[in-house]
């Protein structure tokens, strides 16, 4: 407000380009201003000290909040410095003063490189690497949560530079085809699918994991549903989806279809006896008429008997010829 006032008084020697400097100051001022002084979340805290104390973080999911958050804030290094120190108690804050009293100029990426290097993981990133491609999906694990734990991993590589952020959803997908468990049905599509398209980031992966996940849950409890209520679920399927049938309680449709049943045992047996005793009695009838037929088919004529007696002299047979002397 001095400068407008300076520009009415009638000292004022150039008018336009005085102007134009203090509308351009106002402009610096307003932008600089709220960026530095806005509010924002407060970063958790972390002190180092283990056990981890109550109401604080493990180094590595604080490191990985910090580091996401340094990348999005948009103010000064001076101002990333100060929320940093502003999170940090205790081992953690000395190593930065510590820091700061040999390095007075370090930047806010100073800070995380020395905070690593105190309370991170002594490995390499090839160390970290060969890790990553030796983990594999446990017995029972979920997709999802074997698809979190490789992303805590390569984000510790990310942080020691052992990857570039372009090639982090590519290393992603290949681990995923490669650990997964071979009869996961999830991981099995993934297989199929995964060289058909760019490498997806990791919140899609998830989600489609997750989608999937529950999908195949709703399956297996409807499943368990039809089959703990065989009978009624094919009577009424809708009752015994929404209303189960507790087991100690009887049916009386069950009741009336298992008595129905025992009546057609029933007649099919009392049929199977008469048919059987038809059987029978048609097989002892035709037995003795094929007897008789044997008999009179086999049986020597009585014309044949006393056609000899009439012509002795034909075939005459030694016992004949005895009678006769």
């Amino acid at each position: 407000m001095s400068d407008v006032k300076g520009l009415l008084s009638p000292s004022s020697s150039d008018v336009n380009t005085a102007l134009i400097n203090v509308i351009s100051s106002l402009v610096d001022k307003c932008n600089a201003t709220p960026v530095d002084l806005q509010s924002y979340r407060k970063l958790r805290m972390f002190s180092g000290v283990r056990p981890t104390p109550s109401g604080e973080e493990e180094y590595d999911a604080w490191a990985e909040q910090t580091t996401h958050m340094l990348g999005e804030w948009q103010c000064s290094d001076s101002v990333k410095k100060q929320r940093v120190v502003e999170s940090l108690k205790g081992p953690a804050a000395d190593i930065i003063r510590f820091l700061r009293a040999q390095n007075p100029h370090a930047t806010s990426n100073d800070y995380m490189q020395a905070l690593e290097t105190a309370f991170g993981t002594t490995e390499t990133s090839s160390d970290l690497l060969v890790r990553f491609r030796h983990t594999f999906q446990s017995e029972g694990e979920k997709l999802s949560a074997y698809l979190l734990k490789l992303d805590r991993l390569l984000h510790c590589i990310f942080r020691k530079g052992g990857v570039q952020l372009a090639d982090m959803n590519r290393l992603r997908i290949e681990q995923v085809v490669r650990g997964a468990l071979p009869h996961d049905m999830i991981a099995m599509r993934i297989r199929m699918t995964h060289k058909l398209r760019p490498p997806p980031s990791f919140n899609d992966l998830l989600k489609e994991v997750r989608e999937e996940e529950d999908m195949l849950q709703g399956r297996a409890y409807a499943k368990d549903m039809v089959m703990s209520n065989p009978v009624t679920s094919v009577l009424n399927p809708v009752t015994s989806v929404l209303k189960p049938v507790p087991e100690n309680k009887t049916d009386p449709e069950v009741e009336r279809l298992k008595k129905e049943l025992g009546e057609l045992k029933a007649e099919m047996n009392s049929l199977r006896v008469a048919t059987v005793a038809t059987v029978v009695a048609q097989t002892e009838a035709k037995i003795p008429n094929a007897d008789s037929g044997t008999k009179h088919k086999y049986k020597k004529p009585a014309f044949q008997r006393s056609t000899h007696k009439d012509q002795p002299g034909i075939f005459v047979t030694d016992v004949e010829k005895m009678g006769t002397i």
